[in-house]
């Protein structure tokens, strides 16, 4: 066994855990600041791997884009994960909006978005892979959590939780989402985000809650 293999063998589960992390921060920041053509040479050099490394660990860039995906929709996903009974419906989307606030609505987020809706144009299966390995599994898992709500006389969605998802996420992004893709992206102090973050929640309850719980 040669010194570079025997070194693999001795990480630990918590080493390789920190080391996909890195791997898939420096494939996120190539792929934002060089498009879905990187070669993978430029992300295993981003990442201090070797491209073999990389291949290993993935298979191939899309299932390495995939994963990279994945990994920033868990975070997107993270409050619903933890959800519990005794939380007021309306602490969990505002924790929903302040995790969209702080990790979708940055300016390299943004900027990652950008680069994805060119991409999409000259590689539509990634478009299609980016949608479906964030942005639906967001959608989908918030409907979920909807549709429990609603079935514990907490939210009333007339039905629809999937429609009414779309509309909480749309209220989130909105024009903030739309002056960044316009290049037009501002920073927002931890402040703002809260009062943002507050006033959807606020908002979406007012539309969908039952009496008993706006008070």
């Amino acid at each position: 066994m040669s010194r570079q293999t025997a070194a693999a063998v001795q990480l630990t589960p918590s080493q390789l855990l920190s080391a996909r992390a890195r791997t898939l921060e420096a494939a996120g920041e190539m792929f934002r600041t060089h498009g879905y053509d990187v070669a993978m040479e430029v992300i295993a050099a981003a990442a201090n791997v070797s491209k073999q490394t990389l291949y290993n660990q993935f298979g191939s860039k899309e299932d390495l884009f995939k994963a990279m995906i994945a990994d920033r929709a868990a975070v997107m996903r993270a409050p619903l994960n933890a959800s519990s009974l005794e939380r007021h419906p309306r602490d969990m989307l505002t924790d929903v909006a302040r995790q969209y606030y702080t990790h979708a609505c940055g300016e390299h987020e943004i900027g990652y978005y950008r680069m994805m809706i060119g991409a999409s144009q000259q590689f539509p299966d990634i478009g299609r892979a980016y949608y479906e390995a964030g942005p639906k599994q967001m959608l989908e898992a918030l409907a979920l959590w909807m549709a429990r709500e609603e079935r514990l006389g907490r939210l009333d969605t007339g039905g629809d939780p999937q429609m009414v998802a779309e509309h909480f996420l749309s209220l989130i992004t909105g024009h903030i989402e739309a002056r960044g893709l316009l290049g037009l992206w501002s920073e927002m102090a931890p402040a703002e985000i809260e009062r943002r973050a507050r006033f959807c929640a606020d908002v979406f309850m007012r539309a969908f809650g039952p009496q008993r719980l706006l008070g």
